[in-house]
């Protein structure tokens, strides 16, 4: 077989343009998490992010929190590492735009963010 390309070298692999298509699944559902649990083994990674729903005190001194598991990922490892370094990047972006982010604590005086702290997230 012989290379009708008047630039392209023997052997020389042909260079190819990938268009890449993004949609949604019509079944995908979106779930607002709070926090994260998960599990790896040399073949993958399984993340479960869940939302916590507190039920009222039904007596003194004991109070019940339900975990609820919204949804789970399982990713291959280098899938995990890519998100890893989009979610450290995203991270360093989003408080470089809006200050730091405090984990359920308030910050020290002079470290305020500029976001406000949301009732019941502090």
């Amino acid at each position: 077989m012989e290379n009708n390309e008047p630039n392209q070298k023997k052997n020389e692999p042909q260079k190819i343009e990938v268009v890449l298509e993004l949609s949604k699944e019509s079944d995908c559902k979106q779930f607002y998490a709070i926090g994260a649990i998960g599990v790896n083994n040399i073949y993958d990674f399984r993340i479960s992010f869940y939302n916590d729903e507190p039920e009222l005190a039904q007596g003194a001194g004991i109070r019940k929190i339900h975990r609820k598991i919204g949804t789970e990922i399982i990713l291959s490892p280098i899938a995990a590492l890519e998100l890893s370094r989009w979610l450290d990047q995203n991270v360093k972006d989003y408080e470089r735009k809006f200050g730091p982010i405090f984990k359920n604590q308030k910050p020290e005086e002079g470290d305020q963010p500029k976001s406000k702290i949301l009732e019941g997230y502090a």
